[in-house]
């Protein structure tokens, strides 16, 4: 397994099997897809020990693209080459142009997971809209899937340029901070820290590239849209991996990079976030088409999951990170899934909501504030509204495409036993093995949470630091970030100079 775990192998095999299939015949296809996504998902797994990271320098520029995998990654990068398996699996046509579109989309969502500095992370979102909008517009049959395309990817453009943006004024600051190094690394990126008001926008617009492509509330139109009306290989692609993107730059890019303006808007982002799951899940209990039903549904577990990374704790992180991996895989089974299955996707998402209901309560000095039980009411009352709402009859798909090859069911739908016997193995090893999951994740989820309290506590403590900051020079308040944050907050709010 040893030479499976190379970050090439997951970076560049979808994009070389995409064009692969351009040029073999037909009939192979579908086999070469599924070889190239079955190598990837065995790739990810022997990598989440550690794989080596990758660095590409840029001949006399200074600067090195990377390519790693980290903690917080990791999930979100099985989540991508699971549902890229499934995707194939799914997929109703053997056109080559729809699958080569399916790997070059789950190659550009791995690049994003795996980039860590902000040039490979803005040309994966760059490339995410274009993708996207010639999955949907294949679908030639149906106006709506045309619509639905442009719609998505115009929010997810708009998502890219603001991660652009963001990453080239950070990278500027961070060239005046260190006496001219060039360096867009994210780790180098973080040691910057810019005046609060700066850090505002800063995180303001990160916020917003990530409830774009998460599709909040109230820009949750494209994707429950494009979910409804895409093939199922596609759907499986906008159910989990584009939306993952979204929870990333929240995660990697919005707390990290802009601590001081994360505490600013996290309020904001939190309250949108409950509004909008609490939205979705009234109207999902209204919807008559099961697609879309089913769309609204996972729209309440990604709005939480939003609020669990905002909450800045590390309960929030985790039930971020598995309820997203929960809608991100479950979404489809909810629709076509037996009584049984989406009993077990609910059970999953309400322990994991109950994770972010804790930590709305919890941290309510350090983010939300005041606000912080009314998001734990409103994640509380959403939860349930999901539930009644899965309760609720369902069927499949009327639209079905044109170009299908093979009607293996009655509804003319190809027999899903392989998807759900993958879910089921996935499922089974994370009770089987809680420690690979829940433990990695508690661990990693404090972690991060004292790496924002640090950033943070320095700039309250001292904001004329220089920015490239050795451990010696960290102040004594700050070594413990959390009570040192909650110090430093309280200084400053009395008007006491931060550094004595």
């Amino acid at each position: 397994m040893s030479a499976l775990a190379d970050l090439r192998l997951v970076a560049g095999l979808p994009w070389a099997a995409a064009l692969a299939i351009l040029v073999l015949p037909r009939r192979a296809a579908r086999a070469v897809a599924l070889a190239a996504t079955a190598i990837v998902l065995a790739a990810v797994l022997a990598g989440s020990a550690g794989a080596p990271a990758i660095d590409v320098p840029w001949v006399g520029r200074g600067v090195a693209l990377r390519l790693a995998t980290g903690p917080l990654s990791l999930i979100g990068l099985v989540v991508t080459a699971v549902a890229g398996l499934l995707a194939v699996l799914e997929e109703e046509t053997r056109r080559r142009a729809r699958l080569a579109g399916l790997l070059a989309l789950q190659g550009a969502v791995l690049l994003g997971l795996l980039a860590h500095d902000v040039l490979l992370l803005a040309a994966a979102w760059a490339l995410t809209p274009a993708l996207v909008l010639g999955l949907l517009a294949a679908r030639v049959s149906e106006a709506e899937g045309r619509i639905a395309g442009r719609a998505l990817a115009l929010i997810l453009s708009v998502g890219a340029g603001a991660v652009l943006l963001a990453g080239a004024g950070l990278t500027v600051a961070y060239r005046a901070a260190s006496s001219g190094t060039w360096s867009a690394g994210l780790a180098e990126l973080a040691t910057v820290r810019v005046p609060e008001t700066t850090a505002a926008g800063l995180a303001a617009g990160l916020a917003l590239a990530g409830a774009l492509a998460l599709g909040l509330w109230p820009l949750h139109a494209g994707l429950v849209e494009g979910t409804a009306v895409a093939s199922r290989g596609a759907a499986r692609l906008l159910a989990g991996p584009v939306r993952w993107l979204g929870l990333d730059a929240l995660i990697r890019l919005w707390a990290p990079l802009a601590p001081l303006g994360a505490a600013v808007t996290a309020p904001w982002l939190a309250g949108i976030a409950t509004i909008g799951a609490v939205y979705a899940g009234l109207s999902a209990r209204a919807e008559a088409e099961p697609e879309r039903r089913a769309a609204r549904i996972a729209l309440v577990a990604w709005s939480l999951a939003a609020v669990g990374v905002t909450t800045l704790a590390h309960e929030g992180l985790c039930g971020a990170l598995l309820l997203a991996a929960i809608a991100g895989l479950g979404q489809p089974g909810l629709v076509r899934g037996a009584p049984l299955v989406r009993a077990v996707f609910g059970l999953a998402g309400a322990l994991a909501g109950a994770l972010v209901v804790i930590a709305a309560l919890r941290p309510a000095d350090l983010t939300l504030g005041a606000l912080g039980p009314w998001c734990a009411c409103g994640a509380a009352l959403a939860l349930a509204l999901a539930g009644s709402a899965m309760t609720s009859a369902t069927g499949a798909k009327e639209h079905v495409a044109g170009d299908m090859v093979k009607k293996t069911g009655s509804n003319g739908h190809v027999l899903t036993r392989w998807s759900t016997a993958l879910l089921a193995f996935v499922l089974a090893i994370a009770v089987a093995r809680p420690g690979l999951v829940l433990g990695r994740l508690t661990e990693v989820g404090e972690a991060w949470v004292g790496a924002s309290a640090l950033q943070r506590c320095l700039a309250v403590v001292e904001p004329r630091i220089v920015p490239v900051l050795q451990p010696d020079v960290v102040p004594t308040r700050c070594e413990s970030p959390l009570a040192g944050l909650r110090a430093a907050q309280a200084s400053a709010r009395e008007g006491r100079p931060g550094g004595g």
